[in-house]
């Protein structure tokens, strides 16, 4: 009786203990989406409309352009652009690839909004071997967490101003 007591009890140990393992695993390794990188541009608009071209990789690394302009007449004159890089903190990188995994990626679709006063918003994604390429000037309602956190990715303090020209994937 004794042997079968702690045999049950050793059953029970090990199958406790792979539980607690595939849930740790799930947490960390269990992610559907395996970004490569992502690009986020927004556009000049006839108001005052931030423009910047943002690419996030796999690896956290952020390249930041971030035009700055004016206004004349109708038209629009570049007048300086500014790079950045740095690297994203881990609790904004987990919310963006949180947001990947919820999204619905491989089904949003954009609308082919592109008239009016607004600022068209590109986003490319690289993921799991595939390129997801979305652009509009008013992107679903679904997609407005996901460009928050990549607004946020832009307002990021802690990039460093640098020389280094780069540019970011075009927005076709």
């Amino acid at each position: 009786m004794n042997k079968l007591r702690t045999t049950l009890i050793l059953i029970t140990a090990i199958f406790l203990c792979q539980c607690g393992s595939a849930k740790k695993t799930a947490e960390t390794d269990g992610q559907t989406i395996k970004l490569e990188k992502i690009i986020f541009h927004t556009s000049m608009c006839f108001g005052n409309c931030p423009v910047y071209h943002l690419e996030v990789d796999n690896n956290k690394n952020i390249k930041l352009s971030n035009v700055v302009n004016i206004k004349k007449a109708s038209d629009f004159k570049v007048i300086e652009v500014n790079n950045f890089i740095g690297k994203a903190d881990d609790s904004t990188f987990n919310k963006l690839i949180n947001e990947l995994n919820t999204i619905g990626l491989d089904s949003l679709q954009f609308g082919k909004a592109m008239c009016c006063d607004g600022s068209i918003k590109t986003i490319v994604v690289y993921y799991n071997g595939k390129r997801k390429f979305m652009k509009s000037m008013f992107p679903p309602e679904n997609a407005d967490k996901l460009i928050d956190i990549l607004y946020d990715i832009c307002y990021t303090k802690s990039l460093k101003r640098t020389d280094e020209e780069f540019e970011v994937e075009g927005e076709e």
